[in-house]
């Protein structure tokens, strides 16, 4: 996906992308450290927005099944 921003958007697009928390930021007290290699994952802008797309946060995992499907 980087590259697809690179080329649309020059500069501004390259290294893109939205970064995904494993536990929705609800759930995580003042008091929890996020460790960026255990707690969060790169994904494009729309999966990312799928992911949060109803009321309970989808997995990665089911969101990858869903994709499959079709």
């Amino acid at each position: 996906m980087r590259v697809r921003f690179a080329l649309r958007y020059g500069p501004l697009g390259e290294g893109f992308i939205h970064v995904h928390h494993i536990v929705p930021l609800t759930e995580i007290r003042k008091e929890y450290n996020v460790d960026p290699i255990a707690d969060l994952r790169p994904v494009c802008p729309n999966c990312h927005a799928m992911l949060h797309s109803n009321k309970d946060v989808m997995s990665i995992a089911d969101l990858k099944a869903h994709l499959r499907k079709d």
